[in-house]
């Protein structure tokens, strides 16, 4: 008996999925980069610390949640994450 083998998704959905991950990624440098900066400072702001770590741990979970083959979940990812990502390089170039 031959078993057929076929992917499991499709090239857009491993794109769009890599690029999620990728706007994740981007955005989890970006908050350990301001965690460094405070902690580096005379009078870190714990408070703020403490916030960076937990949108460091949220975007961690929805990396680790994310399925290729769920593509409104994939594309939410990609959408919001982007927007995180544009918008602190905006604030960068200003």
């Amino acid at each position: 008996m031959t078993k057929t083998t076929y992917p499991l998704w499709t090239q857009d959905q491993a794109i769009a999925y890599e690029a999620a991950l990728e706007a994740i990624n981007d955005v989890i440098a970006g908050y350990s980069e301001q965690i460094a900066v405070e902690v580096s400072d005379g009078a870190p702001d714990a408070k703020r610390i403490a916030w960076l770590e937990m949108r460091t741990t949220q975007a961690r979970e929805v990396a680790e949640s994310l399925d290729v083959t769920e593509d409104a979940t994939v594309a939410q990812a990609l959408m919001e994450y982007s927007a995180i990502v544009v918008a602190r390089d905006r604030c960068q170039h200003l």
